[in-house]
């Protein structure tokens, strides 16, 4: 009997012992699945989380379609120049460089032309100014005057009188006192011998004083000249005056030669000075 029952109990342990080996191998092969189970979807819900968040960051980048930060990207972006709009827009700069260099070019022109000219204009007065005072230091002279619409040009001739100078034109005159001439042609008195030029010395006289005695005389003021009228003839006098010393360049000629000599006496008397020696 105690042998049966030890061998019973024997055989019962090892019974035991492996049910027990299969029980827990069983066990732990399901707990290992339930944990490869939730590993798994822990890491599936963390490849859905990061796709989202990746979705949602690019969603933010990305403008969205009309919005007013991409028409700013849109208008700020330069568009790329073609090849022709790069040759018209090398042509254009080209011809407004010529037109500037044209304008440039006319300026200076313009300018050159004006210098010239005043140049010129002040030339001709310097040789005017010359040509005025070399005439009236020499001998001779040329009067200038308009008979019938054309200019004459007649020469004179310097005389030195007493304290004065005066230029007379040529062949035209006869001295008959010291300074005084009578008009004539080829050595004869002409038109009666009523155009005649004198010289008259008021001496330590004013202006005003003579001025008053030749009123008195039957002269008015008619311009620069004293002028009176005696039945066909025109008596005029030009007064030049100094410090109390006044000069009369007198002449006379007939109404019918009002636009012979009448034109010529008057360059005549304004040839008149005074001696510098005498002032």
């Amino acid at each position: 009997m105690r042998k049966i029952f030890i061998k019973k109990v024997k055989k019962n342990g090892i019974s035991i012992l492996i049910c027990a080996a299969v029980f827990t191998i069983s066990i732990g092969t399901m707990t290992g699945c339930s944990m490869t189970k939730e590993n798994a979807e822990a890491v599936s819900d963390q490849s859905d989380q990061s796709d989202q968040s990746d979705q949602s960051e690019s969603e933010n980048i990305l403008p969205v379609e009309g919005s007013t930060a991409d028409n700013a990207i849109l208008e700020n972006t330069p568009v790329p120049e073609t090849s022709e709009e790069k040759v018209e827009k090398t042509e254009k700069v080209a011809e407004a460089a010529e037109v500037e260099k044209e304008e440039k070019a006319g300026v200076a022109e313009k300018t050159e032309a004006a210098e010239k000219t005043e140049e010129v204009e002040k030339t001709e007065k310097e040789a005017e100014a010359e040509k005025t005072e070399k005439e009236y230091t020499e001998d001779k002279m040329v009067l200038k005057i308009m008979r019938e619409g054309e200019m004459e040009e007649i020469p004179a001739t310097l005389f030195a009188g007493e304290g004065y100078v005066i230029y007379l034109t040529d062949g035209d005159w006869q001295q008959h006192a010291t300074d005084a001439w009578t008009a004539a042609f080829e050595g004869k008195i002409v038109l009666n011998g009523q155009v005649q030029l004198w010289i008259t010395h008021y001496d330590d006289k004013t202006g005003d004083q003579v001025k008053e005695e030749m009123k008195s005389a039957g002269y008015t003021l008619e311009n620069s000249d004293m002028t009176r009228q005696e039945g066909e003839v025109i008596y005029k006098v030009r007064l030049n005056e100094f410090e109390n010393d006044v000069w009369g360049v007198n002449y006379c000629y007939p109404i019918e030669a009002e636009e012979g000599w009448g034109a010529l006496l008057p360059l005549i008397a304004d040839t008149f000075a005074v001696s510098m020696d005498d002032q």
